[in-house]
């Protein structure tokens, strides 16, 4: 599939145009999340559960767990955490978990370890693929890609003035995986409004 806006012109370009507001109940509960897997040594059970159930209150989708492959889900879970990137057929381990659902997974993927992993939604995927549906968003080797392509900017000669412009409106620091993804997500929020 052709992302035809993961580059560092597009993000730079559109990160100027951002109107970011002063309140906005996703920036002040994001810190939250990142914390509460901070706080955690090793996630269990309670720990998925808990966290599933956060994170799909910044969806509109009520949240379905199948917990039958728990310890494969767990094992893979804490290696996240410690670093690991996952593979396709990780991810689709760690996807039928999760409502079987891409999108929920990326987020709490990225609230375990925001340093290797971005949040993953529709704003996300209309930005890069300019579609005007979802066809397609649920392709574990789409969201890899989509991983490639922000490594790669945030390794960009520029990046980080691009980096310090998109932190200095937050009140914490972020993950380049979320400076780049923010853009996306609040440029295609303001196109499609």
């Amino acid at each position: 599939m052709a992302l035809k806006n993961l580059n560092f012109a597009s993000i730079r370009k559109d990160s100027e145009n951002i109107i970011w507001s002063d309140y906005n109940s996703y920036l002040e509960t994001y810190p939250e999340f990142i914390q509460y897997f901070r706080n955690i040594d090793r996630i269990e059970r309670h720990h998925l559960i808990i966290s599933s159930h956060f994170i799909y209150g910044w969806m509109p989708t009520i949240l379905n767990i199948d917990l039958k492959s728990i310890n494969e889900v767990l094992r893979l879970l804490n290696e996240v955490k410690s670093g690991k990137l996952l593979t396709v057929e990780e991810l689709m381990i760690l996807k039928k978990c999760i409502n079987n659902s891409l999108v929920g997974l990326s987020k709490l993927l990225h609230f375990i370890n925001p340093r290797s992993y971005a949040i993953w939604d529709s704003r996300i995927f209309r930005y890069l693929t300019e579609k005007k549906s979802s066809y397609g968003i649920d392709n574990p080797n789409t969201y890899l890609e989509y991983l490639n392509g922000i490594k790669s900017m945030s390794e960009h000669q520029d990046y980080r003035i691009l980096h310090n412009f998109i932190e200095s409106k937050f009140e914490y620091k972020i993950e380049p995986m979320r400076a780049i993804e923010i853009v996306m997500f609040e440029t295609d929020r303001k196109r499609n409004q």
